[in-house]
């Protein structure tokens, strides 16, 4: 009896190693493994239920097989393209190429958005050239890109024909989520724009997401930079009318624009830096945001904006509502992609995964009503489709938009999202690394009775010790550092602490202020 026990227990310790964890991965039970594919993704439950049921039903009818979606999911899109890229170094060559065939972990990525694969997975050489039905891809883009963004990769092969390593297949727009009984108790007007999340009246009562986890709360924060940036260019075009019509490379490599634009740059990051002393936490996950607002566990929060409506559909939006800010907020494609190494049957299913993602059933599947035909059955995924042509007719939808109609002269800029990377780590730091300190010298300034003395102190804290050149500084710095060393992981370590003691002097010094008088 004793021994029996000692097994059952070693073998109860044992299954959670032995089973994989259904949090980050899930397999629906098939016998034949050659109709699974396996899809890395941040997406959400209901997504992933939906798109999986429906992919599966449009693969029988058209090719008379099923095929099973393997979720997994890593977490955030930051945790994604570690995932990914750390799965791939162990098969790079001395050359850091990799062999054209191998045997994958994964197959297809889902969702991320276009920074995730323009930036972090295609330069790496992480995706494959996809060859897609060219009339499919004619239809679904008739136009290469929405307001200057690209709604997908403009690769061609030898030949001339478009062989993308990723396109786009819903698009995205970034906003402020807020809980509408909340704002009333406190009195506060309906916010319009990013500098209300600075009001100090959101002390504690402000969600926001680990911009080290989240990708897309780091595009969030990038647009309130991008406004802030756009603000200085314009103002420099008031000034010098000349220069507007001037191309944007020459513009770039003027003195007086680089101080423009990094004079609001600075001007961003301290408008950031007082939404993050408002912060009630920072989650690594961007769906806990429009969550927590509308169970009142925050007032407002910054979010992508199908999350803020599906959590607004759920409380409904007496509750909670979202707004984007007017020219303040970018529309970006998410996309998909196949992995590179994926080949024979495993790559046919992938390439029917991607042309399914594109067909005008599945473009609608993302904005129809549940029991809607050729709806979702459970819950809408409330995100809007990249097909400009699905638009002319909206019945049944259950939000009323045109991206198309709708995006106007503002959208994040490519060579200021060259910056995000690099710019990532500075929030880190600033809101995080350094959180007590700044919230002991924000608590002082709001409790300052003196108005005037108030928004002095404020805007001291505001002047952050940090520019746009040392961003570039540490960009230049640690690509010449993987250059010569291989690996800047000890010289970005070091690079932290010592931004982090100019954060706490900082904060130290202005708290000294409030007491100055």
């Amino acid at each position: 009896m004793r021994y029996t026990f000692l097994l059952l227990l070693a073998a109860l310790l044992a299954l959670p190693f032995l089973a994989p964890s259904s949090a980050s991965r899930e397999t629906k039970s098939d016998s034949d493994s050659s109709n699974r594919l396996i899809v890395v993704t941040p997406h959400n439950g209901d997504i992933r239920k939906e798109f999986a049921e429906a992919f599966n039903a449009w693969h029988r009818a058209r090719y008379g097989t099923d095929v099973y979606l393997d979720y997994h999911v890593p977490g955030g899109t930051s945790d994604l393209v570690r995932l990914l890229t750390h799965s791939y170094d162990a098969y790079r060559r001395a050359d850091k190429s990799l062999p054209d065939t191998m045997n994958v972990d994964y197959e297809v990525v889902w969702g991320g958005g276009d920074y995730t694969f323009y930036h972090d997975l295609s330069p790496v050489g992480i995706l494959q050239p996809m060859h897609l039905d060219p009339k499919l891809l004619h239809e679904a883009f008739p136009q290469d890109a929405l307001a200057g963004v690209r709604l997908y990769d403009s690769t061609r092969d030898a030949s001339g024909t478009q062989t993308p390593t990723w396109v786009g297949v819903c698009l995205s727009s970034f906003g402020i989520i807020y809980n509408t009984e909340l704002y009333q108790t406190l009195n506060l007007p309906t916010p319009t724009s990013w500098d209300d999340l600075t009001r100090p009246e959101l002390f504690g009562l402000v969600a926001l997401a680990d911009p080290a986890h989240s990708g897309s709360s780091s595009v969030a924060y990038m647009m309130v930079l991008q406004r802030a940036m756009a603000d200085a260019e314009q103002a420099l075009f008031a000034r010098h009318p000349e220069l507007k019509s001037m191309p944007r490379a020459a513009l770039a490599k003027r003195d007086d624009y680089q101080i423009a634009i990094a004079a609001g740059w600075k001007r961003g990051m301290g408008q950031l830096l007082l939404i993050g002393a408002n912060a009630r936490y920072y989650t690594d996950s961007s769906e806990v945001v429009p969550n927590d607002v509308g169970r009142a566990e925050a007032a407002a929060g910054m979010a992508i904006d199908f999350y803020a409506r599906v959590e607004e559909g759920i409380v409904g939006p007496e509750r909670a509502q979202f707004i984007a800010p007017h020219a303040a907020t970018a529309i970006t494609p998410d996309g998909v992609a196949i992995l590179h190494g994926v080949s024979g049957r495993q790559l046919t299913l992938a390439t029917h995964f991607v042309e399914y993602l594109l067909t005008p059933e599945a473009q609608r599947l993302w904005i129809l009503r549940p029991g809607e035909p050729g709806g979702p059955r459970f819950r809408s995924p409330r995100r809007m489709p990249v097909r400009r042509d699905v638009y002319a007719n909206q019945t049944g939808w259950i939000d009323h938009v045109n991206p198309f109609e709708e995006a106007g002269g503002f959208n994040q800029r490519g060579e200021w999202m060259a910056y995000m990377t690099d710019t990532r780590p500075f929030w880190n730091i600033a809101w995080i690394d350094t959180h007590d300190q700044l919230i002991d010298a924000y608590r002082r300034i709001i409790s300052v009775p003196d108005a005037t003395k108030r928004k002095k102190l404020l805007a001291g804290l505001a002047d952050i010790p940090v520019t746009l050149n040392d961003v570039k500084y540490r960009r230049d710095h640690r690509a010449e550092i993987e250059k010569s060393r291989g690996d800047a992981d000890e010289w970005l370590a070091e690079q932290r602490i010592a931004w982090g003691k100019k954060f706490r002097e900082h904060y130290a010094r202005v708290a000294r202020e409030v007491e100055s008088d």
